[in-house]
């Protein structure tokens, strides 16, 4: 098996879908998975096809001394363990961390929870749909009807594995530096709040890209346009106004350009007067239904304006960029015939990965897992040094611009990288939006320079032969001319790693193309996803490609960072926003005949995925939702409902059965739960440990940055920004029982660190007054954290 990871030993005790996603990105990438399943388990649901592909599985009884002790022996030959049994649960079976820990010192143990081991919700049941609900995010989804909506894009889950891989990337790093492992926690909490931190924040100012209420609520008067929009011909299209002059050029092409202004600087900096508001909100998707699609995509192309098609999820696979990246990969399966899925996405120059294997049949690799052993190169030397930090000692330049390249380097400066943003004399694009400058850019140094300067090229040059990644996310070519594309910089740096992050790829029909979220959302069909069985596309689901490129180019980092600790090789990686938004798609494929392959479906009025993980109305417009998973938890909940005549239905005796009469028994619940009101239905089932919560009403985001628990627990950090006064935000959302995850200081102003950078690289201090002119813009000192 190729790959980055070739070789990495992981024992994965876990159930549900992130910690699934989390071993299936280790096992694209060359690690050896080894699934421990129950006795006698049957799974062959499609998402096991789709999620577990690559895996080896054996069967264990955790619950028995026997299955235990083999349990131990396959971590005595394992580099990681990953478990999801819950708050003390593990502890409690005998294979929690410190048990474990003290056996095998050396082992990654990585625990992923419903909403971690402490606070009021610790033992709250950890299911994706029942945290959407209790905490707002139910609400915060728009959809076709009134009240709570279910969320049929999994963003939580794929947030939180992306925060698991990365602290477990994070951990080996530091073992190979150390020879010690240690523990990395994260929960479906963390992932929430990690995705959250892009658009929830509190500033004493109250500065917020977003109105938060209002017909029009989103962009507001913010100078954006990125909405999905009906054509004449019945289909759907997302422009983005992104970039500079594009607002502007969009109200030229729609007719209203005699209206609008020129902006000199960021457009989004100016707000929309009240004519210009009627216009964006209202009459622009009325002009648009007077095009086709087809000549609305050559127009706003031909003006330099970002756009793609909105596409349904199954027509995703088939579009040229998609074809042409050859991301597609078939999986052998005894039911399809084949399965058509979305295989690894991220791109190694030296270290590329093999293509996927089907998912395992339960068991099936009891004899060969046994001869599985760890190789000492991921062990590392075993020499008792002591890291502050994962990353300690990591010096990453970026050069990005936005918020998706430069999310993905402030995850890694969260676990101890330094990372020297380089921004442009006039500041990033980004700036004016402060919750999305703030959540990408903090605990970061900030340079400013002109890199089309010769000064500022040589400061560029200066920073890369220092630097361990430089992190680039223009248009292909765009680098190449300033002098900051890989070839180039590797002459001056041959052991560098090189991320490249563009919105397509380096080549393909689409690769010239602007790239802003969330366009790539819709191009892999994540609006229709979010719909429900047979409707219109909503708006936007939460979670978005600016977000994911960011999680899957710090992964991609982690990744290429472990092949050089390794080896010594630099390498060259690519990790487009393309590639990023169809990977956490990973829950659908295609078979071969064409029938969608889904890991879940949400419903028509969008209430759920199955008639036992969904919504329910009650009684006085009041809702509940369950997540009723094995029969044991069926029985209760028939129970708890006073209807035990279900368990013995022949339509519901049996999980087929009920599969095989899922609206029957829908109809049955609809009725029971309209009995009784929310607060009655809540108390019978969680009485009777049913997995259910009462939705919020609104998001819970704004309150929880005020809990006492969150900040104890480090989740949300309070300080003084210099340029919004006061803030509350997220903050640690995986934890390092070693090397600590800590919050490294607010973003910092345009140029603050310049001065103090340009004298690392070597520069006297009447040479930075010279170049102060215009090479480059500083800022008196501010007390530094790092």
């Amino acid at each position: 098996m190729g790959g980055p990871l070739q070789d990495l030993v992981v024992v994965d005790a876990s159930w549900g879908m992130p910690s699934a996603v989390a071993t299936m990105l280790l096992s694209d990438y060359g690690a050896t998975v080894i699934k421990v399943e129950r006795p006698g388990s049957s799974d062959k649901s499609d998402l096991r096809k789709l999620l577990d592909r690559g895996k080896w599985s054996v069967e264990l009884d955790l619950t028995t001394d026997e299955g235990r002790e083999s349990l131990f022996a396959l971590l005595g030959n394992a580099d990681v363990f990953v478990e999801s049994f819950g708050a003390g649960r593990a502890d409690a079976m005998g294979i929690g961390f410190d048990i474990v820990g003290a056996r095998y010192p050396e082992l990654i143990y990585t625990s992923v929870t419903g909403y971690g081991d402490v606070g009021p919700l610790a033992e709250r049941p950890g299911y994706e749909a029942l945290l959407n609900a209790r905490l707002g995010q139910t609400a915060e989804q728009r959809g076709h009807r009134d009240g709570p909506i279910f969320m049929g894009h999994p963003t939580v889950s794929y947030g939180t594995a992306f925060m698991a891989t990365i602290g477990i990337l994070s951990a080996l790093r530091a073992r190979m530096r150390t020879g010690r492992g240690q523990h990395v926690d994260t929960s479906l909490l963390d992932g929430m709040l990690t995705i959250s931190s892009m658009s929830w924040w509190w500033n004493e100012k109250d500065i917020s890209y977003l109105a938060r209420s209002g017909p029009h609520a989103g962009f507001g008067r913010t100078r954006l346009i990125t909405d999905p929009f009906r054509c004449a011909d019945g289909e759907w299209i997302v422009p983005h106004t992104g970039g500079p002059g594009a607002y502007k050029r969009l109200m030229d092409l729609l007719g209203f350009g005699d209206i609008t202004p020129s902006i000199d600087g960021p457009e989004m900096s100016v707000p929309l007067s009240d004519e210009e508001y009627e216009i964006a909100r209202v009459r622009a998707p009325e002009v648009f239904a007077t095009k086709p699609r087809a000549e609305w995509l050559d127009l706003l192309h031909a003006a330099d304006i970002a756009a793609l098609p909105v596409l349904r999820p199954e027509q995703t696979l088939d579009d040229p960029q998609v074809t042409h990246a050859d991301l597609v990969v078939d999986l052998e399966d005894e039911d399809y015939g084949t399965v058509r899925a979305i295989g690894p996405v991220i791109r190694f120059e030296k270290t590329p990965p093999a293509t996927p294997t089907r998912a395992p049949k339960p068991g099936e690799h009891r004899e060969a897992a046994a001869s599985v052993r760890r190789d000492d190169r991921w062990t590392g030397a075993g020499t008792g040094a002591v890291l502050g930090s994962a990353l300690n000692g990591i010096r990453i330049v970026d050069f990005s611009s936005f918020f998706a390249t430069g999310f993905g380097a402030r995850l890694l400066c969260d676990q101890g990288a330094d990372v020297i943003k380089v921004e442009p004399l006039v500041g990033d694009q980004m700036r004016p939006l402060g919750d999305l400058y703030e959540a990408s850019q903090r605990g970061k140094r900030n340079i400013s320079i002109d890199l089309r300067t010769p000064e500022g090229h040589e400061v560029a040059r200066r920073l890369v032969a220092e630097a361990d990644v430089v992190m680039v996310n223009y248009r292909p070519g765009k680098a190449e001319k300033i002098g900051l594309g890989y070839e180039q910089l590797k002459q001056i740096n041959p052991d560098l790693i090189y991320a490249y992050l563009p919105g397509f790829g380096s080549t393909g029909p689409k690769s010239t193309l602007k790239s802003f979220a969330p366009l790539q959302s819709a191009l892999v069909g994540l609006p229709f996803i979010g719909a429900g069985e047979g409707n219109e596309p909503i708006r936007r689901v939460l979670g978005n490609e600016d977000l994911y490129n960011g999680f899957l180019g710090a992964t991609a980092v982690l990744l290429a960072l472990a092949h050089r600790e390794a080896t010594g090789e630099g390498q060259y990686v690519e990790s487009p926003q393309l590639h990023s938004s169809l990977f956490v798609r990973s829950e659908f494929g295609v078979a071969a005949d064409g029938t969608p392959v889904r890991g879940h479906t949400l419903d028509a009025d969008q209430m759920g995925v199955s008639p036992l993980y969904r919504f329910y109305r009650t009684a006085g417009d009041g809702w509940v939702i369950i997540a009723v998973q094995g029969q044991r938890k069926f029985d209760a909940l028939a129970c708890a409902l006073d209807a035990p005549e279900l368990t013995v239905d022949p339509r519901f005796a049996t999980e087929a059965a009920r599969t095989a009469h899922a609206g029957e028994l829908a109809g049955v619940l609809e009725e029971r739960f309209a009995r009784m009101s929310a607060q009655e239905a809540f108390r019978r089932l969680d009485d009777a440990g049913v997995p259910v919560e009462i939705p919020s009403e609104h998001p819970l985001m704004p309150e929880i940055l005020w809990e006492e628990w969150a900040a104890e627990s480090g989740r949300v950090v309070e300080h003084h920004h210099p340029e919004y006064g006061w803030c509350r935000e997220v903050a640690v959302t995986v934890r390092l029982s070693d090397t600590p995850v800590r919050f490294r200081g607010p973003s910092a102003s345009l140029g603050q660190h310049t001065r103090e950078i340009l004298t690392e690289l070597g520069y006297d201090a009447a040479t930075i007054d010279e170049m102060e002119s215009g090479v480059c813009r500083t800022r008196m000192p501010i007390p530094s954290t790092h």
